[in-house]
């Protein structure tokens, strides 16, 4: 008997990167997840520790089917927080 392998569906992670002012490396939640509607909770956790961390406000809006955040922080910093499915990032 022959057995076939079934690929996995797309796992997803969080991302948070700087898109305007001071530049820091980019920021990868604490979780994986099995889709982008539970990625959502790892979208808020993440706008919500780098808001406590750097002083700034944050919010979460859909984008494109998927969560998105964005936090502004005093120093002028902005950072984009995304949904990225696996398959989305880059090889290392």
């Amino acid at each position: 008997m022959t057995e076939t392998l079934t690929p996995a569906p797309d796992v997803y992670f969080v991302v948070a990167e700087v898109i305007h002012g001071p530049r820091l490396a980019p920021r990868v939640g604490g979780g994986v997840y099995c889709s982008p509607e539970c990625a959502a909770h790892g979208v808020r956790e993440l706008v919500n520790d780098l808001r406590r961390e750097e002083g700034g406000s944050g919010l979460v809006l859909p984008h494109r089917g998927r969560l998105t955040g964005c936090v502004v922080t005093p120093g002028g910093r902005m950072w984009a927080v995304s949904i990225l499915a696996h398959s989305d990032l880059p090889a290392v």
